[in-house]
């Protein structure tokens, strides 16, 4: 179990975003870090689910992508208790192997932004989407507040 962070650095100008992303498969999670570091995003891994809700709270991430099935905590209940405790949380992205309707519809009622199945996304496509997630994440907010 680990959590690492690293990163590049940001082009000029512009705050570095940093993606929190909680997988539990090595392999995947470095095939992630490797293409969301090179288009210049700022990654934490979580290899577990309370490392990773440990992250989101103290780390407070511009977005999360998080799978669902981790050793300790379904990825549910770590959204679950992302959206209890942090009513302003980041956007959360699931990124899982299951692409049931069921875990599907059950993932978009706790507030996850999209929903995602790895053999269907690649790491590119994933990191291309990034900010457009975070900016809908935020017109959204803005839209329920006004």
């Amino acid at each position: 179990m680990w959590a690492s962070q690293a990163g590049s650095t940001a082009p000029r100008g512009q705050d570095q975003i940093h993606v929190l992303l909680i997988e539990d498969d090595p392999a995947i999670a470095e095939m992630y870090q490797v293409q969301l570091e090179y288009d210049g995003y700022r990654v934490t891994v979580a290899t577990t689910g309370e490392i990773g809700y440990a992250s989101t709270l103290a780390g407070r991430p511009d977005i999360v992508l998080l799978d669902l099935l981790l050793p300790d905590r379904s990825g549910l209940e770590i959204m679950s208790d992302i959206k209890e405790q942090l009513p302003d949380h980041p956007p959360v992205v699931i990124l899982s192997n299951y692409g049931e309707p069921a875990m599907m519809d059950r993932g978009f009622s706790l507030g996850a932004l999209e929903y995602l199945v790895k053999s269907r996304v690649t790491p590119a496509s994933v990191s291309q989407s990034i900010r457009s997630w975070i900016e809908q994440a935020r017109r959204g907010r803005s839209e329920t507040h006004d």
